[in-house]
């Protein structure tokens, strides 16, 4: 028996072995990243190698395209590119669209693009970026739904029309480069820089559509940025103040982030930003005490993507104005030219002093030639697969009729396809017999009642009475008078804080918590609970209401969408491309 009850329990313990390294085994498959595929951007044409070194260096910046009178210590752009020939752009619109008289805005960008074209001796790098298209900037042109929307609509050829649309309306402005699309992940809920901007908080059903994307992007001969490397939206960190972190371990990054952008830089995607984003599971070396971020960092941008990742592309750091990157040196100036020679090969909005210095320390041998030659060499071969080595007869395209017709058309299929609806459909569709009399209130940091009207505008034509727009009805000011909203069949509670509005905050504070505060006292069978932007929101602070929807962006497409479901013109396609019931938001 004792012998009998030993070979019993070998075989118990050998079985328990062979089970826990076949599961070791697979778990470690499971986690390792996509075999990383060399893409050649190597340039056939060797231009670069016989320019002089200040054109060289020119081609690593991208600086803020400043005005004539921006310029007046050099009497003109011309002059001031003879000095500094730098090879790009961003069009920064706070030195545009506060100018007046504003008819001439994009007149006054249109010169200015032009001016710095024709003083380049190569295309200039004209950068922006237009996530949600060029109407979220400029009113002349198309407000498009929100990335997430892409992934709540799912469909591939969406997210190509997409890509396609804004940058058709980019080339307009002469623009060739745009610094998107994210390739973040929202896996914290509290996050409040990624949040809508992403398309997801999963990797696998993120790449399909920022593939697509991309795609409608080149046949427009725009180049995409992806951004922001290592990943943002792991923690609540905004790299705006503070560096941020990709706070994973090594097996889920490399499920998720990592996998994500191994594969996009197999398919040959041309250009990554990285972020003022550290990476503890990865990194070792630290500067003044702590993991430098990726733009700082050569192990994450030497080591680990054009090495490990063989990315051969252009590395763009994020702008070197931010919170993130300082504090490490002594100066903005400093800070970019340690990033250039920790790996970054494009320098988003350096000083032209950064030539001058960058000359000089390559002069007295503090910075190899072989650094910059490679930048070069890479910049090089992306202008040159995407027809940037040629100057144009003209950089501006003009849209058609055709053209304008198909980037309405992409705006409203997203938007159809993208609106979620988070409850049961069971008063749905309303109707103005049945619910004659509603009143909108705005929730959100600033006053949405013009962009609201056109919400209103839509529930009237429907012959619904919709006679006022209340922004944050402070509970403090109402408690007494709470009898008003008797008068209403349905009380429309819109969310719309977003990316920089609030500055620093994902949840509600101050006067929106206190107008939550008097919803929150509402019969939840009279509330319709829409979110514009944060997906959280409805869930979260309305998880008793009779109607949740999420729209991801205030842009006219998704207002008509979620009137359009809500009175059964349309049905609810759209599927959470997030997970609503975190943890975090138990």
């Amino acid at each position: 028996m004792i012998k009998k009850g030993i070979i019993v329990s070998f075989l118990v313990s050998f079985l328990l072995l062979v089970l826990s390294c076949k599961n070791e085994i697979n778990s470690k498959q499971n986690t390792e990243l996509p075999k990383a595929i060399s893409y050649d951007f190597t340039p056939k044409d060797t231009t670069w190698k016989s320019l002089t070194l200040r054109e060289k260096i020119g081609q690593t910046m991208i600086i803020r395209a400043y005005h004539d009178n921006q310029v007046a210590e050099f009497g003109s752009i011309d002059k001031m590119m003879e000095k500094y020939p730098v090879g790009g752009i961003f069009i920064p619109f706070w030195d545009y669209l506060f100018k007046e008289p504003r008819e001439q805005v994009i007149p006054n960008i249109i010169k200015a693009v032009g001016a710095y074209e024709n003083a380049a001796r190569f295309p200039m790098l004209v950068t922006e970026d237009f996530e949600r298209g060029v109407g979220s900037t400029y009113f002349e042109y198309t407000h498009m739904p929100a990335e997430m929307a892409l992934g709540a609509a799912n469909q591939a050829e969406l997210a190509r029309r997409f890509g396609s649309a804004i940058a058709k309306e980019s080339s307009t402005l002469g623009i060739n480069w745009l610094l998107h699309p994210l390739t973040d992940l929202n896996r914290h809920p509290l996050q409040n820089l990624v949040i809508e901007r992403a398309i997801s908080d999963d990797a696998t059903r993120a790449y399909p559509l920022l593939k697509a994307q991309i795609e409608g992007m080149k046949e427009q001969g725009v180049v995409a940025t992806i951004k922001h490397f290592p990943g943002d939206g792991a923690t609540i960190k905004n790299q705006h103040f503070v560096t941020s972190a990709n706070n994973l371990s090594l097996s889920d990054w490399n499920a998720s982030f990592g996998t994500l952008y191994q594969n996009m830089i197999n398919d040959g995607v041309a250009c990554i930003m990285v972020g003022h984003i550290r990476f503890p599971a990865y990194q070792k070396e630290k500067l003044k005490g702590v993991y430098p971020p990726a733009t700082l960092s050569k192990e994450l941008m030497v080591d680990l993507l054009k090495g490990k990742m063989k990315f051969n592309g252009v590395i763009m750091s994020d702008a070197l104005n931010m919170g993130g990157v300082a504090g490490y040196y002594d100066n903005e100036l400093e800070t970019a030219i340690e990033a250039f020679k920790a790996g970054v090969d494009l320098v988003l909005w350096p000083s032209l002093e950064y030539m001058d210095e960058i000359e000089a320390r390559i002069n007295n041998g503090e910075i190899p030639m072989s650094r910059l030659d490679d930048a070069v060499k890479r910049i090089w071969g992306v202008r040159e697969k995407n027809n940037l080595l040629t100057k144009k007869e003209t950089i501006f395209s003009q849209l058609t009729q055709d053209d304008k017709n198909e980037i309405q058309a992409a705006g409203n299929d997203l938007a159809n396809h993208a609106v979620t609806l988070l409850s049961d459909a069971k008063e749905i569709p309303l109707n103005p017999e049945k619910h004659k009399r509603i009143i909108i209130v705005n929730l959100s940091h600033s006053n949405k009642t013009k962009e609201l009207s056109y919400t209103k505008e839509l529930l009237q034509e429907k012959g619904f009475e919709v006679d006022t727009i209340l922004h944050n009805p402070r509970f403090f000011d109402w408690d007494r008078r709470l009898d008003y909203f008797k008068q209403y069949d349905k009380i429309f509670v819109a969310f719309e804080n977003k990316y920089f509005d609030p500055l620093g905050s994902a949840m509600l504070k101050a006067d929106e918590a206190a107008g939550l505060w008097t919803m929150g006292m509402m019969p939840p069978e009279k509330i319709i609970a829409v979110s514009y932007s944060n997906p959280y929101y409805v869930n979260f602070y309305f998880e008793n209401t009779s109607i949740r929807i999420n729209a991801y962006s205030i842009d006219k497409f998704s207002q008509k969408a979620v009137v359009d479901a809500l009175t059964g013109a349309i049905p609810f396609k759209g599927t959470s491309p997030v997970k609503l019931d975190h943890e975090m938001l138990k």
